[in-house]
């Protein structure tokens, strides 16, 4: 039988998003890595954020901490993130030292870094289970409210954007490091933020307190006179989540807000159109800043298991080519034990050798984020499975398929529209790099164009890269 062969079409002149990168969150990993030997240090984050020896990352989400104490029987290893300022409204900021010596590197190591600020909770003295007469309650805890309830206590919301925008301020006049957004919520209207039950700082904040919350920082902002900074929010955990939120923001507090950003975690109502449209005819980015993928069971090291690249692949596409998200931000760049989420795994806890290995999420990454370069423009194309994307400055189209097929290959026939071959003296030749089981961002043989296209087959369990200079 003939094989058959899958039309795709790209066009040049149809463009969409302009793509501002790729990055990570540095919660919580960057609070255990920062406390390693300067060389292993500097191979993660080369790993992830060094466009020649890794995945070329250049956002970086920093996690402004509001725990008191580093030992916190409630929080898991290395996620307790300690607050700046004390309960005597006091600072101490030598507190902290490991995550920011990782986003200090990182912005002498990636490309047109960008950085984040966001807050997964107030401090412990603002949340609703401080109470100073309460013998077993005077330390608060960030881990959420009393059954997933209300976790910023009423009135302290000015209080908590003046702690947010010091931090900010602190960074940018002392260490070097500009927030170009600071977000103040994380997963905000979600009820699993419980008291002494999450293992993680979060906390629920509804809409209407958000919005108290905004204002307060906007305010903080302009009086700090830092200008370099705008508001993101709510990163929510759902897309359905965000869309509500927003709707439920008064048009005054959208004024405050230049960025949207959602997660887009498994949601079987997932419909990113409402959510894309909203924040298009409000005029703000969209960003997808957090989502993760676990690759099999844990702890189980398995370096071919391709169980978390397929609904990794499958999400970028999404992502950028349904909701046009701007931006493109994994949660947990490096995990330990404790799940298979990340993209490389290091066993946090008495590692003293420092060791780590790569899943093949870390690949298959790679076979965008190296290719699909900050400032790229994410074109339509006909491909469900497939992400196009040009770069001006490069004259270079880059072009991502996914086969997620345990056993039959697929061929496809790229058109490229928008570029005049007959009148160009030399033929198209691309250049392909491949993830599978057995490759790891391996690169093929080029391929020759055949007029305005070329053929190409995508074998069973893959992610291919297709590099055309124009």
């Amino acid at each position: 039988m003939e094989k058959e062969i899958i039309p795709i079409t790209v066009d040049l002149s149809a463009e969409q998003q302009t793509f501002e990168g790729w990055g990570t969150s540095l919660a919580w990993w960057a609070n255990v890595v920062g406390g390693w030997s300067t060389e292993r240090r500097t191979e993660i984050v080369e790993k992830l954020y060094d466009a020649e020896k890794g995945l070329g990352l250049n956002i970086a989400r920093y996690n402004i901490g509001g725990t008191k104490d580093e030992h916190d029987p409630y929080l898991h290893y290395g996620k307790a993130i300690l607050s700046y300022q004390n309960e005597d409204r006091s600072w101490d900021w030598s507190r902290d030292a490991r995550q920011r010596s990782v986003a200090q590197q990182i912005r002498e190591i990636a490309e047109q870094p960008i950085f984040e600020a966001f807050s997964n909770s107030p401090p412990w003295w603002m949340t609703c289970s401080y109470d100073p007469h309460a013998e077993d309650g005077a330390d608060g805890c960030t881990t959420g409210g009393l059954d997933g309830t209300g976790n910023l206590r009423v009135g302290s919301e000015t209080e908590f954007a003046d702690y947010l925008t010091e931090t900010v301020k602190h960074f940018r006049d002392e260490w070097g490091v500009v927030f170009r957004t600071l977000a103040p919520f994380n997963e905000p209207v979600a009820d699993w933020w419980k008291y002494r039950i999450a293992r993680q700082e979060g906390a629920h904040i509804g809409p209407e307190q958000q919005q108290t919350v905004i204002r307060a920082v906007h305010a903080a902002l302009a009086a700090k006179g830092l200008t370099e900074t705008a508001i993101s929010a709510s990163d929510e955990s759902l897309v359905r989540m965000a869309l509500e939120t927003w709707q439920d923001f008064a048009p005054e507090v959208k004024e405050y807000v230049a960025q949207v950003n959602t997660h887009t975690y498994p949601d079987p109502e997932h419909d990113p159109l409402p959510l894309r449209d909203a924040v298009s005819a409000d005029g703000k980015r969209l960003w997808m800043s957090e989502v993760g993928y676990e690759n099999g069971q844990h702890p189980t090291v398995d370096p071919q298991s391709m169980d978390g690249v397929m609904p990794l692949a499958r999400g970028i596409a999404r992502d950028l080519n349904d909701m046009r998200a701007e931006a493109w931000v994994y949660w947990q760049a490096v995990e330990s034990d404790v799940s298979t989420w990340g993209l490389i795994f290091a066993p946090f806890e008495h590692n003293e050798s420092e060791d780590y290995a790569l899943y093949k999420q870390y690949y298959a990454l790679g076979n965008y984020s190296r290719f699909i370069r900050p400032g790229s423009v994410i074109l339509r194309s006909g491909g469900a499975g497939s992400v196009a994307a040009f770069d001006p400055s490069r004259r270079r189209l880059v072009l991502v398929t996914l086969n997620d097929s345990d056993t039959e290959s697929v061929h496809y026939r790229y058109r490229i529209e928008g570029r005049d071959f007959a009148a160009s003296a030399s033929p198209i030749v691309v250049r392909a790099y491949r993830t599978t089981a057995d490759e790891n961002l391996a690169q093929l043989d080029p391929l020759h164009g055949d007029g305005d296209g070329f053929v190409a087959e995508a074998i069973p369990g893959s992610v291919t890269t297709y590099v055309i200079d124009l």
